[in-house]
């Protein structure tokens, strides 16, 4: 069973392979107060969040995620407590593994509503 494929969303058009993600991170707008987001996907290239901030297309932000120094990012879209941005610099491979791999979490336990076999 190849498990990295169920994480990794088609590419439509994009120019970068998306992985599912799950990470508290911090976003802020040049000279701005930080805003708390979840991303939801990221790539090489860009990413989603889902956030409160009051951010309009086109507008330049810094991203802080865990473990790396900030990222500065464009808006690229804003929907329904959505948006997607995309990096200036692209990060490096190794650097999206290693956030994706932390963002994953096993399920807890009795997690569909069975009990542990012993």
């Amino acid at each position: 069973m190849a498990r990295a494929q169920l994480a990794i969303l088609p590419t439509d058009s994009r120019r970068a392979p998306r992985r599912v993600v799950n990470l508290a991170a911090r976003l802020r707008e040049p000279g701005a107060r930080l805003v708390d987001i979840e991303l939801l996907n990221l790539s090489t290239t860009g990413f989603m969040a889902q956030c409160d901030a009051s951010l309009e297309q086109g507008d330049p932000v810094w991203l802080k995620l865990p473990g790396c120094a900030p990222e500065s990012a464009k808006v690229v879209w804003i929907e329904d407590g959505k948006a997607g941005f995309e990096f200036a610099t692209p990060l490096h491979e190794a650097t999206v593994e290693m956030l994706a791999a932390a963002g994953r979490k096993t399920p807890p336990r009795r997690h569909f509503g069975f009990l542990p076999r012993r």
